[in-house]
């Protein structure tokens, strides 16, 4: 391992640079820390009347490597000591000031073996300091003090690392967590898991939390303050907990009982039985988050009507708890992975309201969400760092986006398939960490089917097609051809299975799934039994495509000008690729000359034939748009449209 330099600065004196300095952006990497984390012990008083904390936090960890330096996050703290299984004071090595990780420089510990290291910290309560509005870290409003465990902005992203010194990426999950807080006696604070006791002595109140599921640093939080504190009932019979402050006590009681407790059950029997110990809610000023078994509430989102309301701000609640499968039990790797938490819960806003309200308003929520996401210029993965953390969860893209990508899949997959897929996944990565490739992967698993060029299309891949789609009638059947505009995202055209509906005036219709090949012009010949009347793509609304009106196409039967109603087809044979064949629907005398021109006018092949019906080969021909121009004896000449997709 690469000696690290020694900074000769006091520890305070450390601190104070960390939060001075100017932010780094940098794209998301997984450092080889060496360490595997077992547990964190923490005890930490809140003063919320001063903004103020102090702490003693210890975490025990498993050398996963011969170790000579220990690697830790810690923002707008100042540290008093630190000690390595008790041993006296250590030194720091490097330091990233922007994002305060630093590295504790000690002798030796060998590969396996388990040590500690505790540290002795005091700050005051501080969000990010980057963007125009502050929400990540810790705030104190509203007559409570409460942590945040994202930054919008910080180009860190995890923020418990301003009240917790820890390893604050969420690669690692601690298996176990214990958080001791000590606040005013008046006061209550909310956190993660089960509360174990809770005591009060010369007007301070001893609170001891204790989480048993691994969970990862940004998932812990802790409010406090004069909270009102409410059992919600359950079919699930899980302990939940509710806390708010007494006047939103009412709006909040109605939001968990009226709808909150139905989504439970429903996700329950979705996804899979609740994965933690408790449902747990805490009403804040501003901010909602998935913090493990204490969601934070926006108490703006309360006071709809759960029997009614479709509205963004009435499945918040319900957005949040998704996370406990999606986010908490599942957890994305790095934060350029974060639509799979984000992309996940949005998605399942719209499956709540299928189940409470029907087809039609899942199909709203979604239809939302792909207008947003046309709007989105950054892939699903990667999606903060490419922007450059402009904004850590850009809402278009790893929101909306993610979500009616999903979407699309459900609709490809079906849901038998797409479900399994989804349980597949959750349970193959329960309280562990998944990427965008494991997602794939247990897609293909469970469908038997490669799916690469889904998932480097829409998650790895920018932009969405814009097309042109024209149809013709055939007997019995139409052709339909797509013309795409190359995305100025996009690096290629798109590959995409489009449901078309097929009617004809009298009701008879049919529904058929045509595969968009990834070309400028691809063209497809459906047999159906009928001539259809109208066309309609993709009739739900669900793919995130732009295209033009679909229409028609007026050449689809071309007069011959001498002759009266006798027309002339061509399409592309059903039963042989690399073939065209064309009709007259009356007799030609003499020679018939069939003529292909490209879209410049360069002719490419003649075929002369005596027959009114027959077939034209197309070896050696490219996929394009061309036009077939016909000569007859007569010395009337006309031409038509033809796409050939090899």
């Amino acid at each position: 391992m690469k000696k690290k330099r020694i900074v000769h600065f006091s520890l305070r004196m450390v601190c104070l640079t960390l939060l001075f300095s100017a932010p780094v952006h940098s794209f998301a990497q997984i450092p080889d820390k060496g360490y595997d984390v077992i547990a964190y012990n923490a005890t930490v008083k809140l003063d919320r009347q001063t903004d103020s904390l102090w702490g003693r936090v210890t975490m025990m960890a498993r050398a996963t490597s011969d170790l000579t330096d220990i690697l830790q996050h810690a923002k707008y703290l100042t540290i008093d000591s630190v000690r390595v299984n008790l041993s006296r004071e250590i030194s720091f090595g490097s330091i990233d000031t922007a994002s305060g990780a630093y590295h504790l420089l000690v002798n030796s510990i060998p590969a396996n073996q388990i040590f500690t290291v505790t540290t002795f910290y005091h700050g005051r309560g501080t969000p990010e300091q980057y963007g125009s509005l502050p929400w990540g870290g810790v705030t104190d409003e509203d007559s409570m003090m409460f942590a945040m465990g994202v930054g919008f902005y910080a180009p860190y992203t995890g923020c418990t690392r301003h009240w917790l010194p820890c390893y604050d990426l969420p690669d690692d999950k601690a298996d176990s967590v214990d958080l001791t807080f000590i606040c005013h006696d008046g006061d209550i604070t909310a956190s993660n898991g089960l509360l174990i006791s809770s005591t009060t002595s010369n007007g301070w109140r001893t609170m001891h939390w204790h989480e048993a599921y691994p969970i990862a640093t940004y998932l812990l939080t802790f409010a406090t303050g004069p909270f009102t504190e409410q059992t919600i009932t359950n079919q699930l019979g899980k302990p939940f907990e509710v806390y708010s402050l007494g006047r939103d006590s009412l709006l909040v009681a109605a939001e968990m009982t009226g709808r909150v407790a139905e989504i439970l059950h429903f996700y329950d029997s979705l996804f899979a039985p609740y994965p933690f110990e408790k449902v747990g809610y805490v009403v804040t000023p501003f901010g909602s988050m998935e913090h493990q078994t204490m969601i934070s509430l926006d108490k703006r989102v309360l006071g709809g009507n759960p029997a009614t309301d479709v509205s963004d701000n009435s499945t918040v609640a319900i957005h949040e708890l998704s996370h406990m499968w999606w986010g908490d039990r599942v957890t994305c790797k790095t934060f350029d992975d974060a639509w799979l938490n984000e992309g996940f819960a949005r998605f399942c806003e719209s499956l709540s309201l299928e189940h409470l309200f029907g087809r039609a308003a899942y199909l709203t929520r979604q239809h939302s969400n792909i207008a947003g996401a046309k709007t989105s210029v950054l892939p699903l993965f990667g999606a903060p760092t490419v922007d450059h953390h402009n904004s850590n969860y850009p809402y278009e893209t790893i929101y909306q986006k993610g979500a009616a990508v999903l979407g699309m899949l459900r609709q490809y997959l079906g849901d038998s398939i797409f479900f399994t897929s989804v349980r597949y996944y959750g349970n193959q990565h329960a309280y562990a960490t998944a990427t965008s490739a494991d997602l794939e992967a247990a897609f293909e698993q469970v469908s038997g089917q490669n799916l690469s060029w889904f998932f480097n299309e829409w998650v790895f891949g920018r932009g969405y097609p814009q097309d042109t789609v024209t149809w013709m009638k055939i007997p019995n059947g139409a052709i339909l051809t797509f013309r795409q505009r190359l995305d100025t995202l996009a690096k290629s055209y798109f590959r995409a299975p489009i449901l078309i509906h097929f009617a004809l005036k009298n009701g008879q219709s049919a529904d058929k799934v045509i595969w968009m090949d990834s070309t400028q012009t691809s063209s497809t010949t459906i047999q159906l039994g009928f001539e259809p009347d109208t066309v309609k793509l993709d009739p739900e609304g669900l793919l995130l495509i732009r295209t033009a009106k679909i229409t028609e196409q007026s050449q689809s039967s071309v007069p011959i000008e001498s002759l009266q109603d006798k027309t002339f087809h061509v399409y592309p044979n059903p039963d042989r690729s690399g073939e065209l064949l064309y009709s007259f629907q009356s007799p030609i005398a003499g020679e018939i000359h069939l003529l292909l021109y490209t879209e410049a006018g360069q002719q490419v092949r003649e075929w002369i034939r005596m027959n009114m019906n027959g077939s034209l080969s197309l070896d050696g021909i490219a996929s394009g748009t061309y036009r077939l121009a016909v000569r007859t004896a007569s010395g009337k000449n006309f031409s038509v449209p033809v796409s050939i997709q090899r």
